[in-house]
């Protein structure tokens, strides 16, 4: 049996012999239907595609499960929730706003929220994050899919922020890893998607089926764009995430906290050196004033003034304006592949301009 390739080289060959195609680059697929009694089996593009063939099997092969692709990060959240119909999901507060909104759109239908610390009960969703939006905190994934399986619950590790290439939750018990592929992993903010990965083959079995009767496919040029951005993947987290450590190591003294697993004084910096494979492309940081986080985005000339976050070009935000539940003077800032001294340059003179603010 050949030697299992590294995460570098997956990331190029994990999808060869899917297709009988001549090009080196992958082609993309636009048809929605198909010649009947094709060889490949395919027959409407909602069911199966081949474009999406390929992305998915780069994807299950980075975080060594089996892969299903969506039309958003969002979407891709809501058939996690649906998937194994709890009644309760396990779910610490923050974190990223909109998995809170798609647990709370089905409290009609009687799912409830319940503390992440707090006892579990047999059929309970476990939704963890990591790195967590927007300080990026750490849950001990290990720790809590040992509680999860104790309990007959299940868990989920939205690991967006991480991509596979720093973090691995299947390895650490996770039943199914859920990330927003228009983040780190198609990586050029022009691609909006999702993709949840299944420990169990017949579990992204059961996705794919309910994925066909909802509808929720991503597009073929959103499909491909994805599958373009992952050949770098490594390279660009790798260099995003050393970045942002020299960031973090810069703004300490600068600004009134700034929170990145790297630094020591971080709550978990300590599980990060065990959990994570490097450092985070992404930080935030506190100023002494919600008035000066407000305005430094508007004094920054290389950091874009945007939301969302895992794009090639450095993007900040004052985190409040879209999360009631982040801190008043928090700024979340998105680590580009730009020359770091550059970066350090623009971060300084915006600081000094909301200095007195």
């Amino acid at each position: 049996m050949a030697d299992p390739l590294h995460l570098d080289t997956v990331l190029l060959h994990a999808d060869e012999g899917l297709e009988a195609a001549p090009d080196v680059a992958p082609p993309i697929h636009v048809a929605t239907t198909f010649d009947a009694g094709n060889p490949a089996g395919l027959v409407y593009a909602r069911n199966d595609q081949p474009t999406r063939r390929r992305l998915e099997a780069v994807l299950g092969a980075l975080e060594g499960g089996s892969a299903v692709v969506y039309a958003s990060g969002q979407a891709a959240t809501t058939a996690a929730l649906a998937l194994w119909h709890p009644r309760r999901v396990a779910i610490a507060r923050g974190g990223y706003h909109g998995t809170h909104a798609a647990v709370d759109a089905l409290a009609p239908w009687g799912v409830r929220k319940v503390p992440l610390d707090g006892p579990l009960e047999r059929g309970d969703l476990l939704w963890l994050e990591s790195p967590r939006n927007p300080t990026c905190e750490l849950p001990d994934i290990a720790t809590a899919a040992a509680r999860a399986r104790a309990a007959g619950a299940r868990l989920v590790v939205d690991g967006t922020f991480a991509t596979p290439v720093l973090q691995r939750p299947l390895a650490l018990g996770a039943d199914l890893v859920m990330h927003s592929s228009t983040k780190l992993l198609s990586g050029h903010s022009d691609a909006l998607g999702g993709v949840l990965v299944a420990r169990e083959p017949e579990v992204a079995e059961a996705l794919r089926a309910a994925r066909t009767v909802s509808g929720a496919v991503p597009g073929a040029l959103e499909t491909w764009l994805t599958l373009r951005g992952l050949r770098t993947l490594a390279l660009r987290v790798r260099r995003q995430g050393e970045t942002a450590a020299r960031l973090a190591a810069w703004l300490e003294p600068r600004v009134a906290r700034v929170w990145h697993p790297s630094r020591p004084g971080h709550p978990d910096h300590a599980l990060a050196g065990r959990q994570l494979l490097g450092p985070c492309p992404i930080l935030s940081f506190e100023l002494s004033s919600e008035a000066a986080a407000q305005a430094l985005p508007g004094h920054l000339r290389l950091v874009r003034d945007a939301t969302s976050l895992g794009g090639v070009e450095s993007l900040v935000e004052w985190r409040r304006k879209h999360d009631p539940e982040a801190a008043p003077a928090l700024l979340r800032l998105s680590v580009g592949l730009e020359e770091p001294a550059d970066l350090e340059a623009d971060l300084e003179r915006a600081l000094g301009a909301v200095a007195s603010a």
